[in-house]
């Protein structure tokens, strides 16, 4: 039994290394492995079931990323939550809830959430996590992609893409007029010499993210730095769909 119990513990421990290093891909020097340029869609794909880096948020790995995920980013769901200024009366969106935890400890008193994942592990800790409020009809999580919203246009008053990724244009069409927006990125290029790709996916730097939330009819767009690297150094993005839209 001794012997069950310590290869149970070192398997546990390598899996949460493992995972710990996958949600820290972005913090670190280097950020991972750079291969050709992939197009814009790609990062859709990478972390869903099927894609190449899939293992990050399905499977045993994917279940450790998702008990350490709510510690990690607990820094990064509280300085969301003061961009975004939550109200009782909100309709929120999470796109990319992952477990669930920002929607659990930042949004309990809006009136109505809905969370977003294309991982069926993640949306299963959410559940857990969101149990009460789905018994009593105020929230909902939704098994998609974020490359095109299953939502109707101008659903919600505010929408979140907290370390995951977002179609700037479908982002919009979900908000209603007046709408806010905060987004989350882990990874930003800072400098001309950082690579353009890490992880399946294009990396962005500070004009990039505001000319493609401009482009897509955003204003009031606010762009902030939360703490350093390589154990910070998160871009967070606010912005608001116009009145008058």
């Amino acid at each position: 039994m001794r012997r069950v119990t310590a290869l149970a513990l070192v398997a546990g421990g390598t899996l949460a290394v493992v995972a710990g290093g996958a949600l820290a891909r972005g913090r670190l020097v280097g950020r991972g492995p750079e291969a050709p340029l992939p197009d814009d869609d790609a990062v859709f794909t990478v972390y869903a079931p099927g894609g190449r880096y899939s293992f990050i948020c399905n499977g045993p790995v994917g279940w450790v990323t998702s008990k350490l995920m709510p510690i990690i980013e607990a820094g990064v769901y509280g300085a969301v939550a003061e961009m975004l200024d939550l109200q009782p009366d909100d309709e929120l969106l999470d796109i990319g809830c992952g477990p669930g935890a920002f929607l659990a400890t930042k949004a309990r008193h809006v009136r109505r959430v809905v969370g977003l994942d294309a991982s069926p592990l993640m949306l299963r800790e959410a559940e857990r996590r969101l149990a009460d409020r789905i018994a009593a009809g105020t929230a909902q999580l939704v098994f998609g992609s974020a490359a095109v919203l299953p939502f109707d246009d101008g659903e919600f008053s505010a929408v979140t893409a907290i370390n995951a990724p977002v179609q700037h244009a479908e982002a919009f069409r979900v908000l209603h007029p007046g709408g806010r927006l905060v987004f989350a990125d882990p990874s930003p290029r800072r400098s001309p010499s950082d690579p353009a790709s890490a992880w399946g996916a294009r990396l962005y730097d500070e004009a990039e993210h505001r000319r493609m939330f401009e482009d897509a009819g955003f204003t009031d767009v606010t762009i902030r730095s939360l703490g350093v690297p390589p154990l910070g150094g998160e871009l967070l993005v606010s912005c608001r769909r116009p009145a008058a839209s």
